[in-house]
């Protein structure tokens, strides 16, 4: 036994048909309407309310419909429909209301003979007419009014029925939603009955008699209006029909029905229960094979697609960006070219190998300051620079600035040749030197005597013959 939900929206609320399929092929339908008031106006709402009002409460036990759909008219409708059945359990398709209201037609059998049928939805808010191809199920044309409506029907009871009260009564324009719910119950039941009262709670008033020779008066001038705006529609297919079918909740009043019928040669259908048409057909419609013809809730691939690439996109760029970050945090900064304070810019530079021999003995002024660091067996000296007559000063450094002992190393090292004589200094003033520092290493086999101007002599146990002299200028310390 199968089941499918079908499920009408509209201004005045929303109408479901619960439809039951059982194995001989016999159909029971079980239909409700959930009323639109002003604190539950919603669409998304009421559409909800419904589906758990037919799955749990309307059934002896909970029912999961094979098949959901329900019928929308407007765009606007039909988004708040599907934001509404998003979070729903059930898989809910979306149907237009002609193709709903086409397919219950059919089910009837009353178009079957028939290529092009006009559709007349006397609605809430409206009146709709569609002109279909019953055979292909394309709509030829459309068009809807507002001047034919439930509302303006009631509206038109509720003038009639004050206006029967005394013109003194004080209280005779009070409560006016309470008494047109009321004159709208009494148009519901004039449908099929032939009288029908109306309780207005005022002092001194017995409630109002209106008889359905009363209501087809009353209905008469929406009658005109509703049959003018049907003509005009189908004077603009392109192809004239070749019935009429009159559905909604409207379609109810026997004047409405009359009235229509006898202005049009063509057949009038006049379905039973019109209110509830367009509900059966969209349950009808969710089972049959063109279902798959209409959206789902949630099956819109091609924007959640571009949904999906937008959110991948999105993700791999950020996780660029945290690994750049990332990695340029981790990375260590290259360390800079400083030398520690104390050190000898000599041991900086370039080590120069020889094997040039070094005279015994070396000469080396009485106020030159002790070397700075341990070197190898290889030393190296700095460029002398013979005085020239010109400045006077003679053994001055061939660089022309003024080197400290923080300065990075950038000395090129040369190798004095071992037949060369030992230059001759002259005599420079006499500068006070200050102890020996103690962070100055000792350099094997040279002592110190005089701490003022003693010059550096070899120890006795020191080589007899070193493999370069080192001559280190006086002023280059300064």
């Amino acid at each position: 036994m199968g089941t499918s939900l079908g499920m009408s929206t509209g201004a005045a609320g929303v109408g479901s048909a619960l439809v039951t399929t059982s194995p001989n092929g016999v159909q029971n339908v079980e239909f409700r309407f959930l009323s639109a008031d002003q604190s539950h106006s919603d669409l998304g709402d009421l559409v909800r309310s419904s589906i758990s009002l037919m799955t749990t409460q309307v059934p002896a036990a909970l029912v999961t419909p094979d098949a959901l759909a329900v019928a929308y008219r407007t765009s606007k409708q039909a988004h708040a429909i599907r934001n509404a059945v998003s979070r729903q359990q059930h898989r809910v398709h979306l149907v237009p209301e002609a193709a709903a209201a086409l397919a219950y037609l059919r089910y009837t059998g009353e178009v079957a003979q028939h290529t092009t049928v006009a559709i007349a939805d006397f609605g809430e808010s409206g009146l709709s007419v569609v002109l279909v191809d019953q055979v292909t199920g394309a709509v030829l044309h459309a068009d809807r009014t507002t001047d034919v409506s439930g509302r303006k029907i009631d509206d038109l009871i509720y003038d009639h029925v004050m206006g029967s009260l005394p013109a003194a009564h004080s209280s005779r324009h009070l409560d006016r939603p309470l008494r047109s719910a009321r004159c709208r119950v009494a148009k519901e039941q004039l449908s099929s009955e032939p009288i029908a009262h109306i309780d207005l709670d005022l002092q001194g008033i017995r409630p109002v008699e209106i008889s359905r020779t009363t209501l087809d008066e009353i209905c008469a001038p929406a009658v005109a209006l509703a049959v003018k705006f049907i003509r005009a529609t189908i004077a603009d297919s392109p192809h004239p029909p070749e019935a009429l079918a009159l559905i909604g909740g409207v379609a109810n009043i026997p004047a409405i029905r009359t009235g229509v019928t006898d202005a049009f040669p063509m057949q009038v259908i006049a379905v039973p229960e019109p209110d509830t048409a367009t509900a059966k057909g969209a349950a009808l419609l969710a089972v049959s094979s063109t279902i798959d013809e209409y959206p789902a809730s949630g099956s819109n691939r091609s924007v959640s697609v571009s949904k999906l690439s937008g959110a991948v996109v999105c993700a791999l760029v950020a996780g660029a960006l945290v690994l750049g970050f990332g990695w340029y945090g981790l990375t260590p900064p290259r360390s800079p070219s400083v030398f520690p304070v104390g050190t000898d810019n000599v041991q900086a530079t370039e080590q120069v190998a020889t094997t040039t021999a070094a005279p015994a003995s070396t000469a080396i002024p009485s106020n030159a300051p002790s070397p700075t660091s341990e070197h190898s067996p290889t030393r190296v000296a700095r460029n002398i620079v013979e005085p020239d007559d010109g400045n006077g000063i003679a053994g001055g450094l061939a660089s022309t600035s003024h080197p400290t002992t923080n300065e990075p190393a950038s000395i090129t090292p040369t190798v004095l040749p071992a037949a060369e004589a030992t230059p001759v200094l002259r005599q420079w003033p006499h500068i006070q030197w200050p102890a020996t520092p103690p962070m100055w290493p000792i350099v094997p086999g040279i002592t110190r005597n005089d701490a003022d101007s003693a010059p550096l002599e070899a120890t006795q146990d020191a080589p007899a013959a070193l493999p370069t002299t080192m001559v280190v200028a006086p002023n280059a310390f300064r």
